[in-house]
């Protein structure tokens, strides 16, 4: 199908610049080459662990996930399949006299040698060595770093966070007992909650390593798989990509450029380093990005800024690009919002009727349909951890976070535990449509292993727990319940909640403040 490049959702998702083949000694890798991007979500919530990230700030978020899911939904009948915060990317304004400051503050590169082993002959049962020739090969690994936002450096290790702990906390213990007690705990599964008296039960595969991806380069090879999801062929990711750039021959609409009659950029970005005495500073000009991307790739920007060469009006004087907002190509009297995030890794997209595989979505925010096994999940499936973030954000502790017990019970069948309480529960018709039903629930619809449930709805937990008051826990709920509903099939999608009420918010207000 043909997306439309106008839409307002692709600003929200990234841009695929181009691809390029690197021949290994070993194997032939697949380079992907996307625009650059700043830090992800995590590192804004882990810069507001404490209160969570202002509810101002959320709203314009998920405004703009909520475009962006719209485009790959409806417009390019893709499903993302792994919505986390690791995914949510940063976009930043003016980047490329932001890569230029960077360059210039940076040091050097620095190189490793590494050694390469041989390969061995194999037959069945057997390992053949190779003879030695004395030239051993080596293969030179250079190191890199993540491109910082503008105002905060990327968190490289954040701290482990806390989750939603459901009915199983005892409610007269402190909220600072709870975190005490999940710290304890791995950067995977955070904190184990009271076991159920129960058996055991299968899982689904679980998908909760949370690397987020590359902010300027990502590369994969035929070979390699991520930790975080279910891998996906080359070619899958590739026709993803491909649509997405054919589908917007101008791919960036927020790039700027440098031009060369702007001689105060540079010098304002290096007066602000401390790197003066340096020998080595980057040389002026566009970056090497800029220089190697297609052609019309910066075309409705640039273009803005074409009057600069030619003599100047008295009536609209020039303004320096570094001391300027990068502004949209359509004049509109709206404040620019103080965030701008665009979808990343669409690596496991898949049409919605044509699923590359089965088993979607990080354990946090897995869908139950996704949880039992079925196989007729759509489009939901990515609002279903739409509203896991949005929670994410706002609490700065995840929605779900189930745990196994041992022998007693399986992370599936605590997931499920955890939305029953949450959300209530539901159709037996839902509940035994995927190929992990029977082993989550018996045959009266039950939880098989899990007996012992205590309620504790969504409205309780934002005023009991996190001392939200009854109108705005209760404005919260009208909006996140319609994508927490269990049934994928009557929750709600993308185009339905992009206009809901709460998220209208005042940009000029004071407020809503920027990261």
């Amino acid at each position: 199908m043909d997306a439309n490049p106008e839409h307002r959702g692709r600003d929200h998702i990234v841009s695929f610049l181009d691809s390029f083949q690197h021949c290994a000694p070993e194997n032939i890798h697949v380079c992907l080459v996307f625009e650059p991007l700043g830090e992800n979500l995590l590192a804004l919530i882990d810069r507001h662990k404490a209160t969570g990230v202002p509810v101002g700030l959320v709203k314009v978020i998920t405004k703009q996930m909520l475009l962006g899911l719209q485009y790959l939904h409806d417009q390019c009948d893709l499903v993302h399949t792994d919505i986390k915060p690791e995914n949510i990317m940063i976009s930043i304004p003016d980047v490329e006299s932001h890569i230029q400051a960077q360059l210039s503050i940076s040091p050097s590169p620095t190189s490793r040698k590494v050694g390469v082993p041989p390969k061995q002959i194999m037959r069945p049962g057997v390992a053949i060595p190779r003879r030695p020739t004395g030239r051993e090969r080596h293969v030179q690994i250079f190191d890199s770093q993540p491109l910082s936002s503008p105002l905060h450096s990327a968190s490289s290790s954040p701290p482990a966070r806390n989750a939603l702990q459901m009915s199983r906390i005892d409610s007269n213990q402190s909220t600072l007992s709870q975190v005490l007690a999940s710290s304890s705990t791995n950067d995977k599964d955070k904190a184990p909650q009271t076991s159920h008296d129960t058996d055991s039960s299968p899982s689904t595969p679980d998908l909760s390593d949370h690397s987020g991806p590359s902010s300027v380069l990502v590369s994969t090879s035929y070979a390699s798989s991520s930790n975080d999801t279910p891998p996906t062929s080359v070619g899958s990711v590739m026709s993803s990509m491909m649509k997405l750039t054919m589908s917007n021959p101008e791919a960036s609409r927020t790039c700027t450029c440098l031009c060369k009659d702007m001689p105060d950029l540079e010098e304002e970005n290096i007066s602000r380093s401390d790197a003066l005495q340096r020998q080595e500073v980057p040389p002026t000009g566009p970056s090497l990005l800029s220089q190697t991307a297609p052609q019309n790739i910066h075309h409705r920007n640039c273009s803005s800024h074409s009057s600069s060469s030619a003599p100047h009006s008295k009536a609209h004087p020039p303004t320096p690009l570094s001391q300027s907002p990068v502004m949209p190509c359509s004049a509109s009297p709206e404040p620019l919002p103080p965030i701008s995030i665009k979808i990343a890794d669409l690596g496991n997209a898949t049409p919605s009727r044509k699923h590359y595989t089965e088993d979607i979505q990080t354990r946090q925010y897995r869908s139950p349909e996704a949880i039992l096994g079925r196989t007729d999940w759509g489009y939901t499936a990515d609002i279903w951890s739409v509203a896991c973030v949005v929670f994410e954000l706002l609490t700065a502790e995840y929605l779900f976070d189930p745990q196994s017990q041992g022998d007693l019970f399986g992370k599936d069948d605590d997931h499920m535990a955890q939305i029953i309480e949450l959300l209530g529960d539901f159709d037996t018709e839902m509940k035994f449509g995927g190929r992990y039903s029977r082993e989550i629930f018996d045959s009266s619809g039950a939880l098989r292993y899990i007996r012992s449930l205590k309620p504790w709805p969504l409205k309780r937990v934002m005023m009991e727990k996190y001392l939200w008051s009854e109108p705005d826990a209760a404005a919260l709920c009208e909006f996140l319940e319609p994508m927490l509903v269990v049934d994928h099939r009557k929750r709600k999608q993308a185009h339905d909640m992009v206009g809901h009420p709460w998220l209208e918010v005042d940009l000029r207000s004071p407020d809503l403040v920027a990261l």
